[in-house]
């Protein structure tokens, strides 16, 4: 991947810039081992809450499925 910027709301709070997750990812070959590696930044690099509207769980979840999905649309297909 060459360059990407990755924001999340609703996991910190104010809405997120998730740099360590970018550096993760540039310059990498997306494949399941980078995703992997990248999910594992992301999680570690937001700070979700429990509210009313949702707990931390859920969000961390949600969160790491998301960047997981969008990173497999990007990846080139064999």
């Amino acid at each position: 991947m060459e360059d990407v910027r990755i924001v999340l709301g609703s996991v910190a709070p104010v809405p997120l810039r998730c740099i360590q997750t970018e550096d993760v990812l540039r310059g990498v070959t997306l494949d399941l081992s980078s995703i992997r590696k990248a999910r594992a930044a992301l999680a570690g690099e937001i700070v979700p809450i429990n509210d009313i509207r949702s707990t931390k769980d859920y969000r961390l979840k949600v969160s790491l499925n998301l960047l997981e999905d969008f990173l497999l649309q990007l990846a080139p297909t064999t």
